[in-house]
């Protein structure tokens, strides 16, 4: 597996990807991709962009409906996972405890490079519009602060905690809110890892270059249109 695609991996496994451990043949893994219907064009980033390192199990996108009992919402996925492959089971035995649950590696700082930072904030990144970042880490229990430590030692990145209360109040998350200056001081670091539909996340729009290639440059005065 080349380091690209590693960290990539790394950054959305951190997100909203799932990985399992084959029962049938234990040496093996294969990781599932899930976004809202929101957030197509990203998930079909991901799939092209695997499609060139991973086999999949699925030759298209497949649409899921389930309910979000935390929000009391009904929601409609994308997802396609890949098949299980040998060379997935080390990132299983990473991020996979004895009991099979998906955890954060008491060592994930040795992995968690840029490009894995601007992969997990387009799965799980919120865009805070006075500046910032928060991550939605709702799943993970007291294992915020081993990725602050992280965000911190890697990136620089100051950080704190945001609770977010379900639609019924019954139960409070923790969020990583990622402090404005430092955010800021990092986030050219990001930009070319990201694809476009999600840099509204770090408040940064789609750049959109013309192509100018055919324009002959006959070194003539300007026309002023404007003159009768």
């Amino acid at each position: 597996m080349n380091k690209a695609l590693k960290d990539m991996l790394i950054g959305v496994l951190l997100g909203d990807a799932h990985i399992r451990i084959r029962r049938t043949g234990l040496n093996k893994a294969f990781i599932s991709f899930e976004q809202s219907i929101k957030k197509s064009e990203y998930l079909n980033y991901l799939y092209l962009t695997k499609e060139g390192g991973l086999p999949l199990m699925e030759d298209s996108i497949k649409e899921y409906i389930r309910e979000d009992n935390r929000f009391n919402n009904i929601n409609k996925s994308l997802y396609f996972r890949t098949q299980s492959l040998e060379e997935l089971k080390p990132l299983a035995d990473l991020f996979l405890n004895e009991e099979g649950k998906k955890i954060i590696p008491s060592n994930i700082g040795d992995h968690l490079t840029d490009r894995s930072l601007a992969f997990w904030i387009m799965d799980d990144g919120q865009q805070v519009k006075r500046g910032g970042l928060t991550l939605c880490t709702d799943s993970y229990k007291s294992e915020e602060e081993i990725l602050r430590k992280v965000l911190k030692d890697n990136f620089n990145l100051n950080s704190r905690i945001h609770n977010k209360k379900s639609s019924n109040n019954e139960s409070v998350y923790e969020r990583i809110y990622l402090s404005k200056q430092t955010f800021e001081e990092f986030k050219p670091s990001l930009i070319p890892h990201m694809h476009e539909t999600m840099l509204y996340k770090i408040n940064e729009e789609k750049v959109i270059i013309q192509d100018s290639s055919d324009i002959v440059d006959d070194n003539s005065e300007p026309m002023d249109i404007f003159v009768e």
